[in-house]
Formats: structure tokens, sequence, C-alpha cells
């Protein structure tokens, strides 16, 4: 990954309100829109700031595409990090989700 666009996932992951956030869908389990947050919302929007910056347009597919799932790790890290949850439980938890789907 790019070191601009891992700063920019870095900085945004660890964004106190985000981070809170997360932290109460993780006490209420709710593993779908905590899915939903840190792998399309904060991705989406992490990946469409770098493409802009870099001057290829607006989230960029290509770049899209190449960076999505290095961006999302940086976001469960940091996530980890935070709630001391394991990587595993997170793991674990997103596997029962799109099982029950």
């Amino acid at each position: 990954m790019d070191t601009r666009l891992q700063e920019l996932a870095h900085a945004r992951y660890s964004q106190k309100a985000f981070l809170g956030a997360l932290f109460d869908l993780a006490l209420d389990e709710q593993w779908f829109d905590l899915q939903h947050m840190v792998q399309h919302d904060m991705a989406k929007a992490i990946i469409a700031d770098y493409s802009y910056e870099m001057g290829r347009d607006y989230l960029n597919q290509d770049l899209f595409f190449n960076c999505w799932e290095e961006v999302i790790d940086v976001g469960w890290t940091t996530f980890c990090l935070h709630t001391g949850m394991t990587r595993e439980k997170v793991d674990t938890s997103l596997a029962q989700l799109r099982e029950g789907i």
C-alpha cells in the first residue's frame, strides 16, 4: 500500500468519534453495521479522498479495487487495537454474519 494511503487510512480509522461508534456497535454485537462502517463507508471515503488527492478523479475504480482490502485491514486492525478484541474474534463474527445471510 502506498505510504500516503496508509497514513490516510490510519488517521481516518483512528478518529475518536468513529472508534467510539464502532465500540458501541461491538458492545451491542451489531456486526452487520460494524462491517458496513469499516468495510464500506470508511474504506470508500478514504480511497475516494486518496484518489482525488492523486488526481485520479473521485473514487477511481482501478485504485479502489487494488487497495480496498488493504485499507479495510487497517480498519479492522485499528478497531482491534482500540477495543482489545482479537482479530480472530472479528473474523469469526464476520464469518457467522456471512453464514447467516
